[in-house]
């Protein structure tokens, strides 16, 4: 009988720690898929139309900002854009700048703030070729995708200087030049694109002077927010002839 007692109490014995097992099994599996929906839910990342901060009643046109971002805007406030922000080390610098892609071009992407806040800004193209001809290229491509929304230029200046692409002499390398810049109205902004291209002729890898000397840049401002706190250098009075002689 007491053999018949001992066996009864090992077989439930058995049983409880085979559920103990399985409770704790399930315990465990939802933990896990906690902590995993907890890790998916932290990595998404919201595409820029996808953003619920975006405020699809603020226009995007030059009148009221620059692709959704206003005219005076503080430069404590979010820009959203899908380009990566570059951070920069000084605490007191006046603008913010991104790297990305607009169309088949990489740009850097300046957002510059006066005292009356977000006022303009710049885009930078990454010139590929070291060729003054390749740069106006690439200029005139801008000025007429421009021109196509905004008209025709209200100001066109161009100016080429130097040797041409021709030049062979390596022991008097000379730079070949151009400068070509245009501007557009788009009340209250002003557009400007801007080429300064100056490149080493002949191109060799004995170069006189390293480095690269060539600009070309777009630029949406506001004239009414260009305010600044700080005092304005007063001519220096200069000596009247009569105190000369």
């Amino acid at each position: 009988m007491k053999r018949l007692l001992l066996i009864i109490l090992f077989i439930q014995l058995s049983w409880s720690q085979e559920e103990s097992a399985d409770i704790s099994t399930q315990a465990e599996s939802t933990d896990s898929v906690s902590v995993d929906s907890l890790a998916q839910t932290e990595t998404i990342v919201l595409s820029e139309d996808q953003n619920p901060a975006l405020d699809p009643s603020i226009p995007l046109t030059l009148d009221a900002g620059y692709k959704g971002f206003l005219w005076g805007s503080s430069s404590n406030d979010r820009i959203y854009t899908n380009f990566t922000q570059i951070n920069d080390i000084d605490s007191l610098s006046r603008h913010k700048s991104f790297v990305g892609r607009l169309g088949p071009d990489s740009v850097m992407v300046h957002y510059f703030f006066a005292d009356s806040g977000f006022w303009k800004v710049e885009v930078d193209f990454h010139l590929i070729h070291a060729s003054v001809d390749k740069h106006v290229q690439d200029f005139l491509r801008h000025e007429k995708n421009i021109s196509e929304v905004y008209g025709p230029p209200a100001k066109i200046k161009h100016k080429e200087s130097g040797v041409s692409s021709a030049y062979s002499n390596n022991l008097d390398q000379k730079f070949s030049n151009a400068f070509y810049r245009s501007t557009w109205k788009a009340n209250p902004a002003l557009i400007e694109l801007y080429l300064n291209s100056s490149v080493l002729m002949p191109q060799t890898d004995l170069s006189i002077f390293s480095g690269n000397y060539s600009v070309l840049k777009l630029v949406y401002y506001n004239p009414d927010y260009m305010h600044s706190s700080e005092p304005m250098i007063e001519p220096e009075k200069l000596p009247s002839i009569f105190e000369i002689y």
